[in-house]
């Protein structure tokens, strides 16, 4: 008689409630750990490498005590003329960046790293978005921010949260909002093909934008 395959169970290296909200979505099995990593520890400008050495060293530092599951590690950034935007440090500096972000497109990056103890594996890889915002004015920017908490997001603004400051997207709705959905899937599926991947989406909104362009007002 064949052995079934068991399922994943993610630990999720990261205490983001959006990256706990999408797994809780997509119906993944997952746990918070914690991860004492700084983000102090790299300093490469190039985005994608910044990111993906980013979730890289959340997922090394709290693999160490784990034995079964998928240790989950993941970092998000916003790129705009050469310039990396990670969260900021007071309201002040949130205002600049939407300023900064007005009426232009700007590129989201997340970068996903998933260690699995059983096989001693490391997987890192990336996603990237292509984001227009709307022309904001002073008084739309502080409305927003009104509404949404900037400091625990990166360029201070979240796509899913308060007053609609996004034109269009192009790639991964789930990646701006701080976990790409469609990688994630993808490299669950890589790192470990003894295991069977059994997820079900709780709504709607996950298998409705994964994947897919946003254009508002659609």
């Amino acid at each position: 008689m064949k052995n079934k395959p068991h399922s994943l169970f993610i630990l999720l290296a990261s205490q983001s409630p959006r990256r706990r909200e999408i797994l809780a979505e997509l119906g993944f099995p997952f746990q918070v750990i914690r991860s004492r990593y700084s983000e102090n520890d790299c300093n490469s400008t190039r985005p994608a490498k910044l990111v993906t050495a980013h979730a890289a060293g959340k997922a090394k530092n709290a693999m160490a005590s784990v034995r079964k599951g998928i240790v989950l590690g993941a970092d998000t950034i916003v790129y705009h003329k050469g310039k990396i935007y990670g969260k900021p440090h007071n309201k002040r500096e949130a205002v600049r960046m939407l300023s900064e972000l007005s009426g232009c497109c700007h590129r989201v990056y997340t970068g996903i790293a998933l260690y699995d103890p059983e096989s001693r594996t490391m997987l890192c890889d990336y996603a990237k978005t292509l984001v227009w915002f709307k022309t904001l004015n002073a008084g739309d920017i502080a409305d927003y921010l009104k509404t949404v908490h900037p400091l625990d997001k990166a360029g201070a603004y979240a796509i899913q949260e308060g007053p609609g400051i996004v034109r269009k997207i192009k790639g991964s709705y789930t990646n701006v909002i701080g976990l790409p959905a469609e990688l994630l899937i993808r490299m669950l599926r890589k790192i470990n093909s003894t295991k069977k991947l059994r997820f079900k989406p709780r709504t709607n909104r996950i298998s409705t934008f994964a994947g897919q362009n946003f254009i508002a007002g659609q």
